[in-house]
């Protein structure tokens, strides 16, 4: 599949948000976890302007994937990457990390972390990340417990 990488527009937020909410909920989250962690994922025109922030689009120019990076002076995190439910294991996740990790080195970033949803944390561990120890929470009460995972540049 042909695809591109783009800036993320504000223009595409309602598709943005969508393909997460598809995203998310494919990893059979319970119905009552899932209205009210979506709300907390929501992509809104701030964060697009504030964070490093990517569109992959298809051959059509339909979003097939999201990504972001949020930096600040503590960490780098890929703090999002969505993939359209029927292309994950395509390779999408794997161009958007590269793409993410080269944006990393002309940053002059040496660390990247990540805080994935559990079912995804392997996807991550196999493109050389490491688990770190530390665990997060989930904001929502009863959720999941987050591992930190971590690369060095």
């Amino acid at each position: 599949m042909s695809t591109k990488i783009i800036r993320a527009r504000e223009g595409s937020l309602v598709e943005i948000n969508s393909l997460i909410a598809r995203s998310k909920s494919l990893w059979n989250w319970p119905r009552e976890y899932l209205e009210h962690a979506l709300p907390l994922h929501e992509i809104k025109p701030s964060y697009v302007q504030n964070n490093h922030c990517f569109e992959i689009l298809n051959e059509q120019n339909e979003l097939v994937a999201f990504f972001s990076v949020e930096a600040s002076p503590e960490r780098v995190w890929l703090d999002n990457l969505w993939v359209t439910p029927d292309l994950i294991g395509t390779g999408l996740g794997r161009q958007a990390c590269e793409y993410v990790l080269r944006l990393a080195r002309e940053q002059g970033w040496q660390h990247l972390w990540v805080l994935p949803d559990p079912p995804a944390a392997g996807f991550y561990l196999k493109l050389g990340f490491s688990d770190t120890g530390e665990r997060v929470p989930s904001r929502v009460p009863g959720g999941p417990l987050f591992s930190v995972l971590h690369i060095q540049l």
